[in-house]
């Protein structure tokens, strides 16, 4: 088995990863840069908000830089609100710039013309007030209150998935697909929301509800739905097909999901491919404390693999958060 290293997001620490989607074909997170101008359109709208910036190039002539930064529900979590950043405005920015010369950026921040720096980007920390004493007061919280999964759970470790450092064991026609990968044709571009694994490779809050013969876990991006069966073998109609068809059972304190007929083709957002006759198997194990939650998923696809993945990750719990509307919508 490969074991998939982890992007731990430190309790301190503010997270510098650039757009979770084809963000490695499209920007160099080595390259660093800064760009000055004037705001000529704001699109404040998920995946990501996106901002047209007209300036005045080396040769004198105008030119339009398209910059990126995170999703409505992160920048709002984070306390920046749309009329922060307005059309016409004069503004210099700083990020990872456009690979091969593309006159584009992910955001780290923007200088706004009173002088005043906007920290686009934040780790779980600022995004939802999870510190060591936020923890440690979720663990001195009545035990009735976390004695099982069924709330909203928290990321603080996820699969590094999308940062294009992993190397998974590829067959050889796995090697041919991969290449075959344009990043400009990522789904995500489309507002096109991604199925098993990737959907789990997210910075935000999920939720398990007990329905009785199923459990729903909900994912807040792309408002995913996932059903898992767990008495009843119920329709194999998924409401997400992209997700497949789960199954589950408990082993104490785990809840292990096995998903097959997954009709997503890929393993992560950069075209690692997965074919249709992948079986991934999951456990969600719950602390003894009931204030953390670890995720393993054993991805077996003999088709592009050589041997299993594996991929870890886990989440915590703070009470008094919420899943939010994702609400994808494309650029005019």
């Amino acid at each position: 088995m490969i074991r998939i290293s982890l992007l731990l997001i430190g309790l301190l620490q503010v997270c510098t990863a650039a757009a979770h989607h084809a963000s490695a074909g499209i920007y160099d997170g080595n390259s660093v840069g800064e760009i000055e101008g004037r705001i000529s359109s704001v699109f404040w709208r998920n995946p990501h908000v996106r901002l047209d910036i007209t300036r005045i190039g080396e040769n004198g002539s105008e030119e339009i830089w398209e910059v990126e930064f995170g999703s409505v529900n992160t920048v709002e979590r984070i306390g920046i609100s749309r009329n922060a950043i307005t059309v016409g405005d004069q503004v210099k920015v700083s990020g990872s710039m456009g690979r091969d010369g593309l006159k584009a950026m992910f955001a780290r921040s923007v200088t706004l013309l009173d002088g005043e720096e906007v920290p686009l980007q934040a780790g779980v920390e600022r995004r939802y007030g999870l510190t060591a004493d936020a923890i440690q007061n979720a663990r001195n919280t009545d035990a009735t209150l976390r004695k099982d999964i069924f709330r909203v759970w928290l990321p603080s470790e996820r699969p590094d998935t999308g940062a294009g450092t992993t190397e998974f064991p590829l067959t050889e026609s796995g090697h041919a697909k991969k290449a075959e990968w344009d990043p400009t044709n990522d789904p995500a571009l489309r507002c096109i929301p991604p199925g098993l694994p990737t959907a789990m490779d997210n910075p935000y809050p999920i939720a398990f509800l007990d329905q009785g013969d199923t459990i729903i876990l909900l994912l807040e991006e792309w408002d995913g739905i996932r059903t898992i069966h767990m008495n009843d073998p119920g329709s194999r109609e998924q409401a997400q097909p992209w997700m497949g068809y789960s199954t589950g059972r408990w082993n104490e304190n785990t809840l292990i999901v096995e998903t097959t007929d997954i009709g997503w083709r890929y393993i992560d957002d950069l075209g690692t491919p997965q074919s249709e006759d992948v079986v991934i198997t999951e456990r969600f194990t719950l602390s003894q404390d009931g204030t953390s939650l670890s995720w393993e998923a054993r991805i077996t696809d003999p088709v592009n693999f050589t041997e299993p993945v594996v991929m870890e990750g886990a989440w915590v719990w703070l009470p008094g958060h919420e899943i939010k509307p994702f609400n994808c919508f494309l650029a005019d």
